[in-house]
């Protein structure tokens, strides 16, 4: 059994620990924020969880497959419907009428035709550009989902399996250095341990070990509203090619995510400044869903949020010499997103036994 500490308490480092804990390892998770989630949390403002950006989950993907597992209560999940999306310029996503469209769609579905512009769309958008076809075709197949208790509620039902086992979660743990063995806190406490796992996000990890090869990201601006009134109607959502811009609204897709209105999440990645992709957002969603600045409840906006490593992304056991391993959408994995991390983190936890333990 070795001693376990994980940097960061975000959905990496969440199931980290859990798969760390579950191979017999004693295990410690320190956060810096006053609380827990990171990126994958949402805040409940009467009844309507905003987050940050729209999320969906790839059916019997590996996340879905965790919180299946840990779950005593089969979390509530419904599809994102290519039926009901509507492609800019193109129309639906998945046509009905006229009949000559319906069967070019189905054909163009089972053999993943690049030269359809619903694949296109859903290359581009199922994967926020990284055109992953996985997740592309399990867009195509109904198997995107949104949670009715949102991203937040998943992170809770692994907070809460994490507490059940006893693993201790601190907050408020900001760590500022790394050595061997070794954490440095900036209250000025010293930890030894290990194992170190730093789960905290690229941007944390490389202050921490500076030699961490350069990633670059796919960055996105966003913005979540609570309205109380229904711009989309019964549309899922509206996607923008050209523009790489997306308007959901995840109450039409689950009805039991908000108790009324809708729940519009919308994205704008690419390149350029967070400003400018922020305020084409803002003018997207001005011309899409009309009126929507009038019938807000609650917002929140996001300048730059990184979504996913666009470049070769780093190994977990990269600095193992030194007692530390990395976990995290921007490291190795068959997968990317969420399940990028979970299957990570499963890395993770399974390297631990391999690592020099301190003397």
């Amino acid at each position: 059994m070795a001693r376990v500490l994980v940097v960061g308490a975000g959905l990496a480092g969440l199931s980290v620990a859990m798969e760390a804990s579950v191979r017999g390892h004693h295990v410690v998770v320190l956060e810096k924020r006053s609380t827990i989630g990171g990126r994958a949390s949402s805040e409940s403002r009467d009844g309507f969880p905003i987050g940050y950006g729209p999320h969906f989950l790839l059916k019997k993907g590996p996340l879905h497959q965790l919180v299946r597992k840990v779950s005593k209560v089969k979390p509530s999940a419904l599809p994102l419907r290519p039926h009901r999306l509507e492609i800019i310029g193109t129309g639906m996503m998945q046509p009905r009428k006229p009949m000559m469209d319906a069967a070019l769609y189905r054909r163009a579905v089972k053999a993943h035709d690049p030269e359809h512009p619903a694949i296109q769309a859903s290359d581009h958008f199922a994967s926020w550009g990284l055109n992953d076809e996985t997740r592309s075709r399990a867009l195509l197949k109904s198997k995107l989902l949104v949670l009715k208790e949102g991203w937040s509620g998943l992170v809770g039902r692994l907070a809460v399996t994490l507490d059940e086992v006893g693993i201790p979660i601190e907050t408020g743990a900001n760590v500022v250095k790394v050595e061997n063995h070794k954490v440095h806190l900036a209250d000025g406490r010293h930890v030894e341990t290990d194992v170190i796992i730093l789960a905290c996000g690229y941007g944390q990890a490389k202050k921490l070990i500076p030699d961490l090869p350069e990633v670059s990201f796919v960055t996105a601006s966003t913005i979540d509203v609570a309205l109380d009134a229904t711009p989309l109607g019964d549309r899922h959502g509206i996607l923008d090619m050209e523009g790489s811009m997306a308007i959901f609204d995840m109450k039409q897709i689950h009805p039991g995510i908000a108790p009324a209105g809708s729940l519009l999440s919308a994205a704008h990645f690419g390149e350029g400044k967070g400003e400018k992709r922020l305020a084409a957002l803002s003018q997207f969603m001005d011309e899409r869903a009309p009126g929507w600045k009038s019938h807000i409840l609650h917002e929140r906006q996001q300048k730059n949020v990184k979504i996913a490593p666009r470049s070769d992304r780093i190994p977990c056991g990269f600095a193992r010499k030194s007692g530390v391993l990395l976990a995290g959408a921007w490291v190795e994995s068959d997968h990317i997103l969420s399940d990028g991390v979970v299957e990570v983190s499963r890395k993770a936890a399974e390297h631990i036994g391999k690592m020099p333990l301190q003397q």
